[in-house]
């Protein structure tokens, strides 16, 4: 009886989102929906036999059953409910916007095309150089900056004048072999970092109904592309044809072996505060801490349950983890008190945010919100929080140096033009 309240309250909730982008045009209720929707899924899954839940020895007696799946489902929909009607009440559209135009920020990307043009060339390179590597170090994770760099060549072959059509070509040659490289089961982001935002801005002009069409293809090709990733992690892809790939693609998406989040906040859910106390805001906080090297701050707070149970409990290192979303952190940071407080909070965080990337005339913003709903992808299904923030920032910070270059540039041109 509960879950079926639970399946209505979800359908509400979409419909609301929808109804909300429709009149709106923001697509952050949606994203939450959806994204409740998607955890969701793994119950259905597990309930249908499509799959079971993770074995994996963190030589702690984990209890799995379907009734704490069904009590951590209930906490994911609390705070994703939360929230979203918090994010919808705060948000306003922007009313004050930079002054640019189209052609300003043609005129900006082409001066700055050569320095693109260098650091394309560079992070491709370091790229293959590390292709064969995973970490979670700063050094290796910096290679993740070529999302910007093939975003910013993107602006560039949009802008390249149109007669000049053997530099769209090569731009174009240019743009996908290098996305092609950034497509890999280790780092699976990398590729959704820069796909996603151009798809977002190719479809900028389109209805917002035909938009959501094209959402809902746009959202099972991903979760297909995401699947096919781990899918060559395990097997070779040259042992596979295209047939096979998108068949174990599609049978590891119907598995919810990649949504298993219910599965990851269930350990956590058993781990605080049985063994572990309550952080209190220090998930949050390390965001800031986590650049800090451990040799000049050698009692830094660890990251993630599982260090942290390790250290106290004197356990073998385990570098796997489970995620179990970024309401499983909330709980971490104090219970199940914690999660309604930290969903308003970031509803103020999210609604403030979009308001800022929505504030210039020109295009530009279009990009800015597709980088910002490709963000929210890996932090919401966050199991280290401070991890996951490392990982959108080295993907763009040379976005956001040029977003701060440009408005610069802006500021600068509009008052040349007004003491011409």
């Amino acid at each position: 009886m509960i879950q079926d309240f639970v399946y209505i309250l979800l359908g509400i909730n979409l419909v609301v989102s929808v109804i909300f982008y429709l009149k709106k045009g923001c697509e952050i209720p949606i994203f939450i929906a959806l994204f409740n929707a998607l955890v969701q899924y793994r119950i259905i899954s597990l309930e249908l036999g499509y799959s079971q839940f993770i074995h994996f020895n963190y030589q702690i007696d984990f209890e799995f059953t379907m009734e704490m799946a069904y009590e951590i489902s209930h906490l994911i929909l609390l705070g994703s409910t939360v929230m979203m009607y918090t994010f919808m009440l705060l948000y306003k559209p922007i009313k004050v916007r930079l002054n640019d135009t189209n052609d300003y920020l043609k005129d900006f990307i082409l001066s700055k095309k050569t320095i693109i043009l260098i650091g394309l060339s560079f992070f491709s390179v370091f790229q293959l150089v590390f292709s064969s590597s995973i970490s979670d170090s700063y050094g290796l994770l910096s290679k993740l900056a070529n999302s910007s760099f093939i975003l910013l060549m993107f602006l560039i072959f949009l802008n390249t004048n149109k007669t000049r059509f053997l530099d769209k070509v090569l731009y174009l040659i240019g743009f996908f072999s290098i996305g092609y490289i950034t497509y890999s089961s280790e780092l699976r982001f990398q590729f959704l970092g820069w796909m996603i935002p151009v798809g977002y801005f190719l479809v900028r002009n389109v209805k917002p109904v035909y938009k959501l069409y094209l959402m809902v293809v746009g959202m099972f090709c991903i979760l297909v592309i995401f699947s096919a990733a781990r899918v060559m992690r395990y097997q070779e892809a040259a042992e596979l044809s295209s047939e096979e790939l998108y068949g174990e693609s599609y049978e590891r998406l119907q598995e919810s072996d990649d949504v298993n989040f219910i599965d990851g906040f269930m350990m956590m859910y058993q781990v605080y505060p049985k063994y572990l106390d309550h952080t209190y805001g220090i998930e949050h906080l390390n965001i800031i801490f986590r650049p800090i090297p451990r040799s000049i701050w050698s009692s830094k707070p660890l990251a993630g349950w599982f260090q942290n149970y390790q250290e106290k409990y004197g356990l073998e290192i385990i570098t796997i983890g489970f995620s179990p979303t970024i309401y499983g952190v909330f709980y971490a940071e104090g219970g199940v008190l914690a999660i309604p407080i930290f969903a308003v909070l970031w509803a103020y965080f999210l609604s403030w945010l979009y308001r800022k990337l929505s504030a210039y005339e020109s295009d530009l913003s279009y990009l800015l919100i597709g980088i910002l709903l490709t963000a929210l992808i890996p932090i919401f299904r966050s199991g280290d929080l401070a991890g996951d923030v490392a990982i959108v920032l080295m993907s763009y910070w040379p976005i956001i140096v040029f977003v701060y270059q440009y408005k610069k540039y802006v500021r600068k041109r509009l008052r040349d033009e007004q003491e011409a």
